[in-house]
């Protein structure tokens, strides 16, 4: 086998520096620099390559340069095991001697940029539950919404899909999810490590995507310990203006009911009981949590629960 020549050398040395000076700082656009797409990859590449003194890999595809970096020890392909009949995505990690792979919140959001972590993604990161995750989604919102449909949720003993099937890391499955962008109102970005940003749901909307997707959030008892520890995270005035803003009964009885068993702020179960009770529509009581068939009524919310 031949070794390289002083020059090649060199070369490898001013792309990897130039790859390094390219990922120093994560951005909105690019939420992670130690776990990125193929995708995210390629303008990168391109990018260094243009500053390049030498021209030994100017002309190298960017598919050739991953593989040159691979070989280096610079990129290392995360592990993913496939789901359903899909192609799994090409994602790296970056780093020479990690000591450790990048978590499910950093693979996820390199696998969509524009996602968002929610359902109990957010719940984890959010420290609203001690359960062992059971799976994990990013959303992206769903496009060519009429303004004309009211529907926002659906009917409430319908049982959920929980989504697309992306992948499973580490054993758990990773999921992609579509969301209407009139009720998912609350993102925000969080640091997870030096290297690496989140787009995640924010506290307060975390808990409504619970009443809306149960089974997205990990099923009824991480649905209750969520609502139990976060009412008295909650911030009251964000929490109404998410429940105004979506403006559906069966979200204001559902967010009510779980105030007022955890203890909940009495100004804000004042406003949601008074604006819940202006709906005087004859219909039998929905569900506590939509897909869960609960027979016990509570006249107070209107609500069958357990």
């Amino acid at each position: 086998m031949n070794k390289p020549t002083d020059d090649a050398l060199r070369a490898i040395s001013e792309l990897l520096e130039l790859l390094q000076d390219e990922l120093i700082v994560a951005s909105e656009t690019l939420p992670s620099t130690r776990c990125l797409s193929l995708t995210q990859l390629k303008p990168i590449i391109k990018a260094a390559q243009a500053r390049l003194s030498a021209p030994v890999f100017r002309r190298h595809s960017a598919v050739k340069i991953v593989e040159l970096l691979n070989g280096s020890g610079l990129l290392t392909p995360i592990p993913l095991e496939q789901r359903a009949s899909k192609k799994l995505p090409d994602l790296f990690a970056i780093g020479f001697n990690l000591p450790a792979l990048p978590s499910a919140f950093e693979v996820l959001q390199a696998f969509r940029p524009n996602g968002v972590l929610c359902y109990f993604s957010a719940l984890e990161l959010h420290g609203l539950t001690t359960q062992v995750a059971p799976h994990y989604h990013v959303a992206t919102f769903r496009s060519n919404v009429h303004e004309s449909e009211t529907a926002i949720f659906a009917a409430s003993d319908k049982t959920h899909s929980l989504g697309s099937p992306a992948f499973a890391y580490q054993g758990v499955d990773c999921y992609v999810t579509t969301r209407d962008r009139r009720n998912l109102l609350a993102v925000q970005r969080r640091q997870l490590n030096s290297q690496s940003i989140a787009r995640v749901t924010s506290l307060e909307q975390t808990l409504l995507d619970c009443l809306h997707r149960p089974a997205s959030a990990g099923g009824a008892p991480v649905v209750f310990e969520a609502w139990a520890v976060g009412t008295q995270r909650v911030r009251p005035n964000l929490l109404w203006k998410i429940l105004s803003d979506i403006d559906d009964v069966r979200l204001y009885r559902r967010a009510g009911y779980m105030l007022e068993i955890n203890a909940g702020d009495p100004s804000l179960l004042l406003k949601i009981k008074e604006r819940s009770d202006l709906d005087d529509t004859l219909h039998p009581p929905d569900a506590l949590l939509p897909g869960i068939p609960y027979t016990n009524i509570n006249n107070n919310w209107r609500l069958r629960t357990a």
